[in-house]
């Protein structure tokens, strides 16, 4: 079957579904790309997001766009891997693949949707990957790859804010928005089990964190409204204070949680953020490494950017910048444990979007066996 007849079954994996465009917003938001949008979502992934993979048909991508494929049929129009040109995925999710991005774009209905790119390919390559998407009008990139040169990754900063280019990575898992759609492999094969429609935007540089917290919140009642990696690299392309405006005019978000660690300065950045009155709805904090002081400095845990330098980054320095943010404003609370985050949110008054699923009742994990 040649890819042009394809085109017209591969918006979607499972039979009869099709991908939702809607192209106005009563709000008059403007959807990256130039598209408009309906309902949920931010620019970071909403009802008009289209995505092209760089490197379809390697066994992480293509295992993560089946799944995702499942999910929500129609988000990923099509795919690029040099020299498989004319093919497709896989006969069950007939995702259209072309040898560049340019020849994926020279077929209309291609060009009108897809406004989204997502990264998987070698480290090496991920500078090519990026600077081909810029160069055929792609305005939101994902990086899923680890471990990109930090050399190609500061190219790549400069390239997005000098082009006015979104990138989020590298080393993201990508997003989710609950009803709507998943980028990357966030949630894995049912994210049903961490995610649950709601209220609450959580970030975290860590894509494991982000699906705990989001778990964490469900089981308390709190639900979903967006849940963003951002990656844990030592050059992050967009960061929790990149994010925090977009909540801010956004009135289904009703709070944010996020997942702080040492190293960087991004949880220093969202403290003046908030001191200047750039974002105003309150805001859950944690932040993770505190025992890191104790080690030599320059030692690394975790992520590549979880590194603390002549006492730059510090996890100490960045609650109390929190803090005295939060005592100015009122909207930020810095939870001492991981857990206190829900006590967090509720101090602020957030309310909860369903019932409180917790029990004071603790049971052995294997309790029902016989």
């Amino acid at each position: 079957m040649s890819v042009s007849k394809e085109l017209h079954i591969s918006s979607a994996c499972v039979e009869g579904s099709t991908p939702s465009l809607r192209a106005e917003d009563a709000e008059g938001r403007e959807h990256i790309g130039g598209m408009s949008f309906m309902g949920k979502g931010t620019k970071f992934l909403n009802e008009g997001t289209g995505v092209i993979v760089i490197g379809i048909t390697g066994r992480e991508a293509s295992q993560v766009v089946i799944e995702s494929e499942k999910l929500f049929p129609g988000i990923v129009k099509c795919g690029v891997t040099p020299g498989k040109g004319g093919s497709v995925l896989k006969e069950d999710c007939p995702v259209p693949v072309f040898d560049t991005v340019k020849d994926a774009l020279k077929i209309e209905e291609l060009k009108e949707s897809v406004n989204t790119g997502l990264v998987y390919v070698p480290p090496t390559s991920v500078l090519d990957a990026v600077d081909e998407l810029i160069g055929n009008g792609i305005k939101l990139i994902y990086i899923i790859t680890e471990h990109v040169p930090i050399r190609d990754s500061i190219i790549i900063y400069e390239l997005a804010k000098e082009k006015g280019i979104t990138i989020v990575g590298g080393t993201s898992l990508g997003c989710y928005v609950p009803s709507v759609g998943r980028i990357g492999a966030i949630g894995g094969k049912d994210p049903s089990t961490a995610f649950q429609d709601g209220s609450i935007v959580v970030l975290s540089k860590s894509g494991g964190l982000t699906v705990t917290t989001s778990e964490m919140l469900k089981r308390r009642g709190f639900g979903i409204y967006m849940a963003l990696a951002v990656g844990g690299d030592v050059i992050a392309c967009t960061t929790f204070a990149d994010v925090l405006p977009e909540l801010e005019k956004d009135k289904n978000v009703q709070a944010c949680v996020i997942m702080g660690e040492p190293g960087g300065t991004y949880e220093e950045q969202v403290a003046e953020l908030v001191a200047k009155g750039g974002y105003t709805k309150p805001l859950a904090v944690f932040i993770a490494g505190v025992f890191q002081e104790m080690m030599p400095e320059g030692v690394s845990f975790g992520h590549a950017g979880a590194i603390v330098e002549r006492g730059m980054g510090k996890a100490t320095n960045k609650i109390k910048m929190l803090e005295e943010a939060g005592k100015k404003t009122g909207t930020i609370k810095v939870a001492k444990f991981y857990h206190e985050l829900i006590n967090a949110l509720v101090s602020m008054g957030v309310k909860r979007d369903f019932e409180d699923g917790s029990s004071d009742e603790v049971m052995p994990l294997y309790s029902t066996l016989k």
